[in-house]
């Protein structure tokens, strides 16, 4: 997921532009991310789940490189 794979860390942060709120709310639902803010000042931060999500996917990624 592009969303999750865009995340500096763990810490709060604006989604990338063009994130709709159906991919947020997605996101959230699915555990990956928390989301605080209203409209222009919405803001999201990976879960536990979502960061071992997103490492997951760059070693296999990394290991499909090798």
């Amino acid at each position: 997921m592009v969303l999750l794979h865009s995340a500096a860390g763990t810490d709060w942060q604006s989604p990338p532009k063009g994130t709709s709120l159906k991919t947020l709310s997605e996101a959230e639902e699915q555990g990956f991310i928390l989301i605080r803010g209203e409209f222009q000042k919405r803001q999201f931060r990976l879960t536990e789940l979502g960061s071992a999500h997103v490492e997951r996917d760059k070693r296999r990624l990394e290991a499909r490189r090798s």
